[in-house]
């Protein structure tokens, strides 16, 4: 198990050795998303991601301060979510003290010049627009906005160009400051590596890091009302679908029997959807399913891209699988058979040292706690068919129904007859 350390200021520290590995990866999760932004802000907390990569005093540019974890043989990444920014580092286990320093100094001591704003503002402008070019993408964030509407999660991350173009480097610096404090950091690190050496180290690295006040996200509104049908006209040769509903939030109690279901009906190449729609009737290359867990709500979606003939083919055999789940449920088999891929893509999740310092990191942040892993396999295998079924006819319901379209597509009579539960 891990160990948990809160040190001055509030700012929680996750430590697991793992003894038989050579690396060492470290995470630092900040509680700062889209899901903290106003309207106006939307795309902040992604900008100011971009913006930790453009150096600082000691590394004055994004050259120098990459190249020095990747001069190494490691690897530097961030990504920005509803719920968090995440910066993480993994290297041989000999440059921890190196890691620490990068990650340190970039959150503390980022450059934010003028000249950096209108530099990355021009990079997140064409990141914008290239989604906006790739239907196979954009269908996605128009099912979010189709069934959440205008709040933070029926928002592109990335903000708008709109929203974008009006940043200033004062307002930028601003929403940096009362967010990267340590009130709303977890810095979580995985590897062969000694505890006490790793705080010490932390707590030199993080002098300069003010205490702060935790961060507030904002409560997430009732989705838009279903069963309805969102279409962008587009004159690519296939449409491009999602079919999105409500889902559970991470602290429900049926967030395990939703993993089982979306397995099951989704998830993979066994899944009854793949089955039906790829195997036996051949309409799609791949389809699938997926499930979010936010703090205060869920969504579950199934997306694939089809010929423009075959769409309502398609959507009317998809429809067909989801009715038959929630009026029949699953077969003791096909529930044994998850349960086993369930457990079998959790443990493989965690291989290496990244994933265990990602998934105390998020833990972390939004539990205040480290679920361990055995605890999550054992509440997967006292699932029952009951448990599964429950679920289903959770989130198959036709008012949180919500079908997203992209493609030559002129008119939805014909596909809109289909979207019933």
């Amino acid at each position: 198990m891990p160990d948990i350390h809160v040190l001055d200021g509030g700012l929680r520290v996750v430590i697991e050795t793992l003894p038989h590995t050579h690396s060492v990866s470290i995470s630092c999760t900040v509680c700062v998303g889209s899901g903290h932004e106003d309207d106006a802000q939307s795309g902040m907390a992604h900008f100011i991601e971009h913006l930790l990569f453009k150096g600082t005093p000691r590394r004055p540019n994004p050259k120098i301060l990459i190249e020095t974890i990747e001069g190494v043989g490691g690897m530097i990444d961030a990504y920005t979510n509803v719920e968090s920014t995440v910066y993480s580092v993994k290297v041989a286990n000999i440059h921890l003290a190196r890691a620490i320093d990068v990650l340190a100094d970039m959150l503390q001591h980022p450059n934010m010049s003028a000249i950096d704003v209108e530099k990355e503002r021009r990079v997140i402008l064409e990141e914008i627009s290239t989604t906006a070019d790739s239907p196979a993408e954009l269908v996605h964030l128009l099912a979010d906005t189709a069934l959440w509407g205008e709040q933070p999660l029926g928002r592109d991350i990335a903000g708008s160009e709109a929203t974008v173009g009006a940043f200033t480097r004062d307002s930028l610096y601003a929403f940096y400051q009362n967010a990267y404090t340590r009130a709303n950091l977890v810095i979580s690190v995985a590897g062969n590596i000694d505890s006490a050496e790793v705080l010490r180290l932390i707590n030199e690295a993080f002098v300069d890091m003010p205490a702060g006040t935790p961060a507030i996200i904002h409560p997430t509104k009732p989705a838009q009302a279903g069963p309805n049908v969102a279409l962008q006209h587009d004159d690519s040769e296939q449409v491009h679908f999602c079919i999105s509903m409500l889902g559970l939030g991470m602290d429900d109690p049926d967030r395990r029997a939703m993993l089982v279901f979306d397995a099951v009906v989704g998830g993979n190449s066994t899944s009854r959807l793949f089955q039906e729609i790829r195997e036996e009737r051949a309409l799609a290359y791949t389809i699938g399913s997926y499930s979010r867990e936010y703090r205060d709500a869920g969504k579950w979606v199934v997306s694939a891209s089809v010929d423009t003939e075959s769409i309502v083919e398609t959507v009317t055999a998809v429809m067909t699988v989801l009715r038959d789940v929630k009026a029949r449920g699953l077969t003791e088999e096909e529930l044994t058979q998850v349960k086993e891929q369930v457990k079998g893509g959790i443990l493989l999740s965690l291989e290496d040292t990244m994933s265990v310092a990602s998934r105390n990191g998020s833990h972390m942040l939004r539990y205040g706690r480290i679920i361990p892993v055995e605890a999550v396999i054992s509440e997967v295998e006292v699932l029952t068919l009951a448990d599964i079924t429950r679920v289903a006819q959770r989130v198959l319901q036709p008012e949180n129904l919500h079908l997203t379209m992209i493609g030559p597509v002129t008119q939805t009579t014909e596909v809109s007859a289909q979207l019933h539960l």
